[in-house]
């Protein structure tokens, strides 16, 4: 379990980087972005923080902290800054737009 909050921790320090236009070629491979499938409408998403679901409008960008997925879920950091779980089959891989 350590290894993997250290991942996930790794992962946001690098999200963050991203945003702010710091990224070095020294700090490793970027996060690519994904978004939440469907252009209206919202999808109530579980928040592992707050312990309890969270309505998100479809069409949401964000990133996969956790690549490996458990029960077809997998933790997301959004543009807005909420850790969420979500399905796999709910996210559409965008890349680097």
């Amino acid at each position: 379990m350590e290894d993997n909050n250290e991942n996930i921790k790794n992962r946001i320090e690098m999200i963050i980087k991203q945003f702010s236009g710091k990224v070095e070629e020294s700090d490793g491979e970027m996060v690519p972005e994904v978004a939440v499938k469907g252009h209206s409408g919202d999808i109530h998403c579980y928040s592992p923080i707050k312990n309890r679901f969270i309505r998100i409008h479809r069409g949401t960008k964000a990133f996969v902290l956790e690549p490996r997925q458990v029960n077809n879920k997998v933790l997301i950091y959004t543009f807005d800054g909420r850790i969420l779980e979500i399905e796999w089959d709910e996210l559409i891989h965008t890349g680097f737009d």
